[in-house]
């Protein structure tokens, strides 16, 4: 058995801990269906980013409402918080689990349609490319995987920037493809019609 410091510590570490596991595993909302899920991702978002965010039930010396500072204090000096340097850890943490997650984000359709053009989808075992003369996009459709839907999406910026006229250079089309995919895959934001 502990002190009644030390528990109280521990105490503090699992609600840390834990609102670090919410605010990185609770990004995507198929796993906060249920209602306490949601209420504990938005919590911990309030907890972890919100510099006026104060615990309801957790008082300092004081007797006041204990903020996300005052709790970290129990476990870092206050010249050595840095609580840009945890929020800045904590993103990189979740963009790394949400990469390497595997989720279905997109379906590969048979054509894309984008401003009038259509544009059919051929199963091809090379790179995915685009033929802006014939409206085909190459892909390979055999794994319906990530890559797979990650290289559609590419191929679909690229359309978008072919028919708005935006020059590009081929690696910021990579990023912007990339980035757009991240953005898809944690926010599931398209619902069938």
């Amino acid at each position: 058995m502990g002190t009644a410091e030390e528990d109280y510590k521990a105490l503090l570490m699992a609600i840390l801990t834990q609102a670090m596991n919410d605010y990185v595993k609770l990004q995507h909302p198929k796993y906060r269906k249920k209602k306490y899920l949601q209420e504990a991702f938005e919590s911990s978002v309030k907890m972890l980013f919100d510099d006026s965010f104060e615990f309801l039930y957790l008082r300092n010396e004081n007797g006041e409402n204990m903020s996300f500072r005052e709790m970290l204090s129990y476990f870092i000096s206050e010249k050595n918080m840095d609580l840009q340097k945890l929020r800045l850890h904590l993103i990189k943490e979740a963009k790394t689990f949400w990469e390497n997650k595997l989720l279905n984000v997109l379906e590969v359709p048979q054509s894309f349609i984008y401003d009038g053009h259509v544009y059919d989808t051929v199963h091809s075992l090379e790179e995915s490319s685009v033929d802006y003369v014939e409206k085909i996009i190459y892909i390979n459709k055999e794994n319906d995987n990530s890559d797979t839907q990650q290289a559609f999406i590419k191929c679909a910026v690229e359309i978008m920037l072919y028919h708005e006229e935006i020059p590009i250079s081929g690696k910021n089309i990579e990023k912007l493809a990339k980035a757009f995919f991240r953005m898809l895959r944690v926010n599931s934001c398209f619902l069938e019609s």
